[in-house]
């Protein structure tokens, strides 16, 4: 299939808007189609996209790139099946209108247009590593962005985690999972290398057996016995073409997950010793185990950055891990993904996020990260701590106390600073009960690290006013990973696998900021000038279908 950009969408004199009546006409000025045509549906860049094709301009032509991805991004706006979203463009003129189709003698779409679609996209993640679609709703974030004129000083972040669609096994059901599958496989390709024994793992009823009519007692025995025919067949497989399948990787990961050699001795590993890395279910490699809170999880952690001002918001950035990856990697990868900032922008976080090393690796970037809390415990902010003494970081001395006074000594080895100070000012200090100084024959000790001198004077930043009422707005970000799940099912994805998940979370990113631009330009042409923009519009397509009908006649 050869690449084609979509030339095909102007208006022709027989294009049924025409046929419209002016009440109609205002109506679907009036609606997100016409918001979604003009601003969305020219962003799609289909150059990006053109890697997934054949370069012979022989071969049959491509389904318009612009028109599966502004399907697959409708399709999520309106909760749709693939087939109900094909329907509507075929016989809704509000999306033939979004998508610049109506003059079609025949919509350019078919069937299978948009799995196809999303199969090449997935292939070419697989191949290359990089996720296409990402870079596209990236791409639209940033000029949504412009048009709704959010200056992108103010981020905020959250994460949520992605339960997968696979079933949560047992680890007897993991072990003989990837046996049977393994068996299936080989029986294909080299019936004879199997015994009678591992025959049996043909058999339906064989399943059951072992799973089900299966009593506390006899579980270890089993776990055992299936074990040992998993060892058995990695041996069988050796120097075949075996050894390639997807079946035998799987069970030479679940062997390394669940045994290990004790003095010589292949054996089982105790429950405790089992990785959150390890497999969970063949169907979903991908997956892992974390447990957060009281809860486990078994699938994936997804990010959002958002950028927003008093009056509109857009996620940014996401992205989708294994749900090992820490909020700390995250924070890196935004960092790092951002860049250099022109002016000092604000990164609101929970303390998840958050680390001295993050806070300094951001700020070099001129991205003050914000944490609403600390993770570990807190410093009373009643009580006078380090953070009250005056201490420079650049030449790394204790300049004076809160009280002024000057210690006798000061220095600084290994990221510590010690400095003695006089008893005479210490002992008759107001504030010596709360003072973090400690008592020794001659003189007080201060001794304090970089990293407790940080957290201290975080915490105390965190008790004003001001920071208070910035870290207030993080709150609005915490909606995305409940929109997330009640509105876009995220937990309930039809596909499995870390790269066809980021995928499908992607268009649901793209359609919740879809929506809150076609909002914000709503909003913001009311009490203003722009609203004439819809007026002026109705006026043209009166005149124009006019015109035109009177030239026909």
């Amino acid at each position: 299939m050869s690449f084609c950009k979509n030339t095909s969408q102007q208006l022709n004199i027989f294009d049924p808007i025409y046929s419209l009546t002016e009440r109609e006409i205002k109506r679907l000025i009036n609606s997100w189609a016409e918001i979604f045509s003009k601003e969305v549906f020219p962003l799609i860049s289909e150059d990006r996209f053109s890697v997934l094709y054949s370069d012979n301009p022989a071969s049959r032509p491509n389904t318009p790139v612009n028109v599966n991805m502004s399907l697959l991004m409708l399709k999520e706006i309106f909760s749709q099946s693939d087939e109900e979203c094909i329907d509507s463009l075929m016989f809704d003129i509000r999306y033939q209108y979004a998508l610049h189709s109506t003059s079609f003698k025949e919509q350019p779409i078919s069937k299978n247009s948009l799995s196809n679609f999303r199969t090449a996209v997935y292939r070419y993640n697989e191949e290359h590593g990089v996720d296409l679609i990402q870079e596209e709703i990236e791409s639209h974030a940033k000029a949504f962005a412009k048009l709704l004129n959010i200056d992108g000083r103010n981020m905020r972040m959250d994460s949520l985690m992605v339960s997968t669609s696979a079933k949560k096994l047992s680890r007897l059901e993991i072990i003989y999972s990837c046996v049977s599958r393994l068996i299936h496989k080989i029986n294909k390709l080299y019936p004879e290398l199997l015994s009678d024994e591992l025959k049996a793992y043909l058999k339906e009823e064989h399943h059951n057996d072992i799973i089900y009519m299966c009593q506390g007692k006899d579980v270890d025995s089993r776990l055992t016995n299936v074990t040992a025919d998993a060892i058995e067949l990695y041996y069988i497989c050796n120097a075949t073409e075996v050894e390639e399948t997807e079946e035998y990787k799987l069970l030479t990961r679940m062997i390394r997950d669940q045994t290990k050699h004790t003095e010589g001795v292949l054996g089982m590993k105790p429950s405790k010793e089992i990785s959150p890395l390890s497999l969970q279910n063949p169907t979903d490699s991908d997956a892992t185990y974390r447990k957060k809170g009281n809860e486990g999880n078994i699938g994936y952690v997804a990010n959002v950055l958002e950028s927003f001002d008093d009056k509109n918001k857009l996620i940014m950035q996401y992205d989708l891990q294994k749900n090992v990856y820490s909020d700390q990697q995250f924070s890196k990868d935004v960092i790092q993904k951002l860049g250099q900032q022109e002016q000092e922008t604000n990164v609101i976080i929970d303390g998840a996020y958050y680390s001295e090393a993050i806070a300094t690796l951001g700020a070099e970037n001129k991205l003050n990260f914000v944490p609403t809390s600390l993770v570990g415990k807190e410093q009373s902010t009643d009580k006078t701590g380090y953070d009250k003494f005056n201490i420079d970081e650049e030449a790394h001395v204790v300049v004076n106390c809160s009280q002024g006074h000057k210690p006798d000594d000061s220095k600084y080895k290994k990221g510590v600073y010690r400095a003695h100070f006089n008893p005479q000012h210490c002992d008759s200090c107001p504030h010596r009960a709360n003072c973090p100084v400690t008592k020794q024959k001659k003189n007080y000790l201060l001794e304090v690290s970089e990293t407790k001198l940080h957290r201290a004077r975080i915490i105390a930043k965190m008790g004003t006013k001001e920071y208070k009422e910035i870290a207030s707005k993080r709150a609005g970000v915490e909606g995305i990973p409940s929109v997330l799940r009640r509105k876009y099912g995220i937990d309930h994805l039809p596909v499995r696998g870390k790269v066809r998940s980021k995928v499908w979370l992607g268009f649901k990113v793209a359609a919740i900021n879809c929506k809150r631009l076609i909002k914000g330009v709503v909003n913001k042409g009311k009490g203003t000038n722009d609203n004439g923009i819809f007026a002026h519009l109705l006026e043209v397509f009166c005149f124009q279908r006019t015109f035109l009908l009177e030239c026909v006649a």
